[in-house]
């Protein structure tokens, strides 16, 4: 019944227990168990079921080990431990709390280094490169360093909304007018920081993002985003080359690169964690050589090709933090939904606690034909590559929504609700049919799993 694609996983012990009949007869449903904010939700589904997982990495030293490997043997550029003792102050850039880094771990060690180097804690700021995303909370702070370091240093958020507080650094050739924060370019010692992972429209996560989208100015984001739709005369589409895994011809990347070089951080750590949030890998150093360094290894382990699509999957975006909203929830549905036949039925567990922004809603809502490209057009729609890329996954299979959402929300992503994982795989056989193939994906958000060509 059950199968794994190497170098994926099959964790049997954790997501799925085969149903044996009294006779010793294995039945034609397998029990699964994935994730729902911080719960597990158990349910059977019928026919072969694949579950595709990332491989079990763990840590081969210690966490403090690896960051200090990372910080003191750069992947080109120079020690940490080298700038420190240049600077009297320094800006390190993180995630804010939607995402795990591994912050909590290398941010000790980034001020050990720092400290030794003649910076003292009073001249250390930790900022949250968020970009458009949730800004800095002051009880955010200890998730995000650990006890310690959230008493010990000064704790900021990037707002890309305050114009006095940004500065312009150029244009670049795809005509994106690029401002960063002052506080960033006016920093001695800028230290970017980032997970690697795939990311559906800009390639990969971290590295370049530190700076654009990270302490970007909203129109700068905004134009550079923009880069995901490709808009020929009255026609709109998504811009194919603005994918998962491609760094070479796109355009979000390449522009982002380009920004980012006209102001670099000092030094980027870019990390790599497993499917439990844990620190396994970290390359520290100049900013595309350590951002390279990271993809490698991710490419290399969080993406699986199959040879025929399957009729059903059950996708989890690897519960809390990872759908803790719906703008980080759906990276898990377009990392994936390509897998399924057209006409397939995807089962789409997202907790969602804290909702969806209503822009996203309004755009997605759009239903007469050729309105949504029409107010695109027109600039009308923000972050245009999103209502694009769920209407493409609607349009190609029937996407059930197990969430906190409430229904009227779900209607206008254009998805059907579902109150239970059950309820969603009744209503799964109704809309699809019985499946013979169903694929299970526990950590959607990291995972990207594409049919072959």
């Amino acid at each position: 019944m059950c199968l794994s694609k190497t170098p994926f996983s099959l964790k049997r012990n954790n997501y799925i227990s085969d149903s044996i009949s009294p006779t010793g007869r294995q039945r034609e449903v397998a029990f699964l168990r994935v994730t729902y904010g911080s719960e597990w939700l158990e349910v059977g589904v019928p026919g072969e079921v694949v579950v595709l997982c990332p491989p079990e990495t763990k840590p081969s030293l210690s966490l403090a080990a690896i960051i200090q490997s990372a910080l003191d043997q750069p992947v080109g550029g120079r020690s940490l431990a080298e700038l420190a003792m240049q600077a009297d102050s320094a800006l390190i850039m993180i995630a804010c709390r939607t995402r795990r880094t591994g912050s909590e771990v290398f941010i000790p060690e980034i001020v050990r280094v720092l400290n030794e180097g003649g910076i003292a804690d009073g001249a250390i700021t930790v900022c949250t490169a968020t970009g458009t995303h949730d800004n800095f909370r002051a009880e955010d702070a200890e998730l995000l360093a650990g006890s310690d370091c959230a008493r010990r240093l000064n704790f900021t958020g990037h707002d890309c909304r305050t114009p006095e507080m940004l500065a312009e650094v150029g244009t670049t050739t795809r005509g994106n007018r690029v401002r960063l924060a002052r506080r960033y370019l006016d920093s001695p010692l800028r230290i970017t920081t980032g997970r690697v992972t795939y990311h559906y429209f800009a390639g990969f996560s971290a590295g370049r993002k530190g700076v654009l989208p990270g302490v970007a100015a909203l129109d700068t984001i905004l134009t550079n985003h923009a880069l995901a739709v490709s808009k020929e005369g009255r026609q709109v589409r998504l811009n194919p080359h603005a994918c998962n895994g491609n760094l070479a011809t796109n355009p979000v990347h390449l522009d982002m690169l380009e920004a980012a070089r006209m102001a670099p951080p000092h030094f980027t750590l870019c990390t790599v964690l497993n499917t439990n949030d844990e620190l396994v890998s970290a390359y520290g150093g100049e900013m595309e050589a350590a951002h390279a360094a990271g993809v490698a290894q991710v490419r290399a382990s969080d993406r699986v090709e199959i040879e025929e699509p399957f009729d059903w999957m059950v996708v989890s975006c690897g519960g809390a933090h990872c759908d803790v909203n719906v703008i980080q929830a759906i990276k898990a549905l377009l990392n994936n939904y390509q897998a399924v036949r057209r006409g397939g039925a995807i089962i789409f567990v997202a907790e969602c606690p804290e909702g969806s922004p209503d822009w996203l809603l309004e755009a997605c809502a759009l239903r007469g034909e050729g309105e949504l490209e029409a107010k695109i057009l027109k600039g009308e729609v923000r972050q245009a590559h999103n209502p694009l890329w769920i209407r493409d996954a609607r349009e190609h299979a029937h996407v059930i929504m197990v969430t906190k959402l409430a229904p009227a929300a779900v209607s206008a992503l254009g998805f059907h609700h579902a109150s239970s994982i059950s309820e969603a795989v009744q209503m799964a056989g109704v809309l699809a049919g019985s499946p013979r193939r169903t694929a299970v994906v526990p950590y959607g958000n990291i995972t990207v799993v594409e049919l072959k060509e």
